[in-house]
């Protein structure tokens, strides 16, 4: 069996890994080189216990009253159009408590076995950058604690082995010393990973090449349909044939569906980050700014933060004021983390964004032979290998274990 991948990104490499795994020959496609878009412009966190859906009740009220603010951590820029109406209408609609947990248990049970996944990839030879300290919250505001609190609760029935603990205010800066004093306290949750996502992306492709995965990089693709009515794929004046097509383009999944008249509903959520140099005294494991909403991860050669989501359209350019952002929400959680005079240049990436929160995991409308996978949110690295091995069993006939129908690329109305 032969299958293309269209898509170089955590998922796509995800998918190429596992499906040369089960014994098909496997050409990856993409006009960047691999990993060079929102797979290595993130946190970089594997975190079942983060595992949410961005639809959150009071999630979209809260971007409204932000929209005035030029470097809030969420906003929506308005549009018109008709499909980014319907988007943010259907989203507002799984704004609800019981959509909301709904979607939280469909994470939790397609994340549970991840950090095995990762291991066993570690095991198979797969090199990359990955940190098994502990995740720390940190809230100004108590009642946002005991809400996150509540949510670890009902995770903790879904994640074997999955552990987490509170810490009081006062206990914060003895635990935490480079912590501003007064915060409402902090959540501890252990399981969780970090990693350079950068390195996972580097390790996937060299573990693919290895297997004998074929990279055709540098060159857009399109699917056409033969004349015997099966699908293929031209890319750098050259026609591939397989027996599956997988679109895994981020982003980018819908402009390569319109060559087969198919869309799924997906709209870009956009983020910023830094890379920060190593110095005494700041963060030495990841660390969560509720409020601010922003990610902090210590590795080897740097700390990386990030954090912010805007919706909108498939725009790559800095909004520098926006980026800052990040920069400037630093001072209400630490002392005097971080000492830099002149901040570093911001990088963005585009989260590919459901209205529900959940991805799209499943066989297009239009063809039984073309596979979606995307709409991962800011989950892409942490979902990455379930992903991959779930595309690998659909695509040979193995049972899909972890398939629900929560994840069918036809449950949005279009």
């Amino acid at each position: 069996m032969k299958t293309i991948v269209i898509g170089a990104g955590a998922i796509g490499l995800s998918s190429a890994y596992y499906l040369r795994k089960a014994g098909t020959e496997v050409t990856v496609v993409d006009q960047a080189e691999p990993g060079s878009k929102a797979s290595a412009h993130n946190a970089g966190w594997v975190v079942p216990s983060m595992s949410v859906p961005v639809p959150a009740p009071g999630m979209l009220p809260q971007a409204l009253k932000w929209m005035t603010r030029r470097d809030s951590p969420l906003y929506v820029t308005p549009s018109l159009n008709p499909r980014f109406l319907g988007f943010m209408l259907e989203m507002l609609r799984n704004c609800t408590p019981v959509r909301f947990e709904a979607g939280l248990e469909v994470l939790a049970h397609l994340s549970s076995d991840t950090l095995q996944l990762f291991d066993d990839m570690a095991s198979d030879g797969v090199l990359f950058e990955s940190h098994t300290d502990p995740l720390t919250m940190l809230y100004t505001n108590s009642e946002n604690l005991q809400k996150h609190a509540t949510e670890l609760e009902e995770m903790e029935e879904h994640i074997p082995g999955f552990k987490w603990r509170t810490i009081p205010g006062n206990d914060l800066v003895n635990e935490c010393p480079f912590v501003r004093k007064g915060l409402a306290g902090g959540l501890q949750t252990f399981g969780d990973r970090s990693l350079d996502p950068a390195s996972l992306t580097r390790g996937l492709t060299a573990a693919c090449r290895r297997d004998g995965v074929d990279f055709r990089i540098g060159h857009p693709a399109k699917i056409r349909i033969a004349g015997n009515g099966s699908a293929e794929v031209e890319v750098g004046g050259e026609v591939l044939r397989a027996d599956k097509i997988v679109v895994a383009a981020g982003v980018w999944t819908n402009k390569i569906l319109a060559d087969i008249g198919d869309r799924v509903s997906l709209l870009s959520g956009k983020g910023y980050g830094y890379d920060l140099p190593l110095k005494a005294g700041g963060p030495q494991f990841p660390m969560y700014l509720a409020e601010a909403k922003v990610a902090i991860t210590p590795l080897s050669a740097k700390v990386r933060i990030a954090g912010t989501m805007g919706f909108g359209g498939i725009n790559e350019q800095i909004n520098r004021v926006r980026a800052q952002g990040l920069l400037t929400s630093l001072p209400r959680y630490f002392e005097d983390w971080p000492s830099i005079t002149t901040p570093p240049e911001p990088w963005t990436g585009l989260r590919p964004m459901t209205p529900d929160g959940l991805p799209i995991i499943g066989t297009s409308r239009k063809r039984s032979d073309v596979l979606i996978a995307t709409g991962h949110a800011m989950l892409g690295v942490s979902l990455a290998p379930p992903t991959g091995k779930l595309i690998a069993e659909m695509v040979t006939g193995e049972n899909a274990s972890r398939h629900l129908s929560s994840l069918a690329a036809d449950r949005f109305r279009l």
